[in-house]
């Protein structure tokens, strides 16, 4: 249960970044920091390519089923804030209704659930000390 939390609240912290569309990322303010954070990311849990791979598709797969819940002008909105600096922000400010909530809590469980199925123990354990270290910096 422990490691499903870190897990979620890792992927939760992630989503605004991976909900960007390709024309959307290209455009954010500091594209070299997201990626520079994903090989960190990678690295430190020390993930195959095989697990990257993975971790890709699943990550679309969740991008692409959030954004067909969302209007078009809340679509609009997540860029907008997203060019502004306030990729954390994005889901606070678009007024989602409560079906919209739940499409996302569940998308979110089911990407949590799949992203922890691709890593090892050793990892999950990582991840845990990661999510941890993160705490403890606030």
């Amino acid at each position: 249960m422990k490691k499903a939390l870190i897990l979620s609240s890792v992927l939760l912290m992630a989503l605004p970044l991976c909900l960007a569309t390709p024309a959307f990322s290209q455009s954010s303010p500091n594209p070299e920091n997201a990626e520079q954070r994903r090989e960190k990311f990678t690295e430190q849990l020390n993930l195959t390519e095989s697990q990257q791979a993975q971790w890709q598709e699943i990550k679309q797969s969740s991008r692409d089923r959030m954004l067909t819940i969302l209007t078009p002008e809340q679509q609009a909105q997540i860029q907008d804030n997203f060019q502004q600096g306030q990729g954390r922000k994005n889901w606070r400010s678009l007024n989602l209704t409560d079906d919209q909530k739940e499409q996302i809590r569940a998308i979110r469980e089911e990407t949590r659930q799949q992203v922890q199925a691709i890593l090892t123990p050793e990892q999950q354990q990582v991840l845990e000390e990661m999510k941890s270290n993160r705490r403890s910096n606030r």
